[in-house]
């Protein structure tokens, strides 16, 4: 499977691309209610908040950090390892094991009430996000040729993107009927509603994993942990300075995120819009302007044969967006920073993980993508548990720059965007792209 005139590749990314899509829908209708869940059982959102004018979200930037952080705290260790497993073991029954989790998991969301048994669910999520997301990306890494790698990670990451289209205003229309129903005393049920949606699209896309082939056994196989570890001691010395590089860049991007991702509920729900209907056409457009994006890098990518030049345009660009956003009061200028954003990150991650792919031996890139999502998740983990009490130390100050007032939101955003350059700095000088024609 995967050989240059081989087209065998195309049934598991169809499968891949189905299951993706499905699970994916139930997660982004979640996406855009899960802060208003966690602030009404805390207690700080006691009715609607379309309703309720002014959200103090920054009272549950910790709550949500930790959130973030217990997702990562279990992701990062389990990535490191699953990858490392799933090239010596197999990497189909890690995947369908993982959604399988990611299923009781979302159940589990709809039982509890409770923001300490939320902790621990997340943590289970991330557990089974670190079993499915980065085993399917390296399967297809497997069993795609070369040059048309590009192409099959833009079409995997399209249909998440695709999912992340429809889901949000999904999402927010099952919030809005479930209220309707039970009124402002339900607010909590209501705002739970589409986790029941979630745990039906995670059950769906298990079912559909049972049509994903194995990979067959042969020159791509690794034998065993000795295998494994042996061959990552063989590593050219350019190949394994560029994947240290992009480990180091992993981390340190993801110390970036988590603080802006913990930042950027708040700041957008306090100092832009409460409503979750907004909220949900912002993750929509936001989405909606990825996926042309996301086909064109792989396009691109596998035509002209080059893959470092089209991640660094997306890493420059869409690190230095990052400092317009907390100086945009406006829904519309948002919407506008969160485009070009969104359109510039999409050029760039499927263009970098493409490269990761095309500079691990077969055999090796569980391992490979898994050390990644371990140093990545270790820097969000990191970061999540910063930016909360950033945001809680700055939200509600004020600076004054060159003669204008600056929201204290500049704080968390600007390090952010600091970090990022200083990533893409390190991956436009260390990480070496590999000759046109080595697999």
């Amino acid at each position: 499977m995967g050989g240059r005139g081989d087209q065998g590749w195309l049934r598991p990314l169809a499968v891949l691309v189905a299951a993706s899509f499905v699970v994916n829908l139930g997660f982004s209708a979640m996406s855009p209610l899960f802060p208003y869940l966690v602030l009404a059982i805390k207690g700080v959102l006691r009715e609607p908040p379309e309703a309720a004018g002014t959200v103090e979200a920054h009272a549950g930037a910790v709550e949500l950090g930790a959130l973030m952080a217990a997702f990562m705290a279990a992701r990062a260790p389990v990535a490191g390892l699953v990858g490392f497993l799933s090239d010596a073991l197999g990497k189909r029954g890690v995947i369908m094991l993982g959604m399988g989790i990611y299923t009781a998991a979302a159940l589990g969301f709809l039982a509890f009430n409770d923001l300490t048994a939320f902790v621990g669910l997340r943590a289970l999520q991330g557990v089974a996000s670190a079993m499915v997301w980065p085993v399917a990306e390296a399967y297809l890494a497997e069993v795609t040729p070369k040059w048309s790698r590009g192409k099959a990670i833009s079409i995997y990451s399209s249909s998440m993107l695709i999912a992340q289209v429809a889901g949000p205003s999904l999402g927010v229309a099952v919030y809005k009927l479930c209220l309707a129903a039970v009124g402002p005393g339900g607010l909590i049920l209501a705002l739970k509603a589409p986790m029941a949606l979630l745990a039906a699209t995670c059950a769906a896309s298990t079912i559909t994993l049972l049509l994903l082939p194995p990979i067959s056994r042969g020159s791509t196989r690794v034998e065993g942990l000795r295998g494994v570890i042996r061959g990552l001691r063989d590593l050219p010395p350019t190949v394994s300075r560029s994947l240290k590089v992009m480990y180091i860049n992993g981390l340190v991007n993801g110390l970036a995120m988590g603080i802006l991702n913990t930042a950027a509920v708040a700041y957008v729900v306090e100092e832009v819009v409460s409503d979750p209907l907004y909220i949900g056409i912002f993750f929509t457009v936001f989405s909606l302007v990825a996926v042309p994006a996301t086909m064109l890098a792989g396009w691109l990518t596998d035509r002209v044969r080059r893959r470092k030049p089209v991640a660094l345009v997306g890493y420059f660009a869409g690190r230095a967006a990052m400092f317009l956003l907390p100086l945009t009061r406006s829904y519309v200028l948002l919407l506008a920073v969160g485009v070009l954003i969104s359109m510039v990150f999409s050029l760039s991650a499927p263009s970098m993980r493409a490269l990761q792919a095309d500079l691990a031996p077969p055999g090796l890139r569980g391992t490979v993508f898994g050390v990644q999502q371990l140093f990545y998740n270790s820097g969000v983990l990191m970061g999540a548990l910063m930016g909360g009490y950033i945001v809680e130390a700055y939200a509600e100050r004020s600076f004054r720059l060159l003669g204008y007032d600056l929201t204290g939101y500049i704080v968390p955003f600007w390090l952010a965007g600091g970090m990022g350059l200083l990533t893409a700095s390190l991956f436009a000088l260390y990480v070496e792209e590999p000759s046109p024609h080595q697999d």
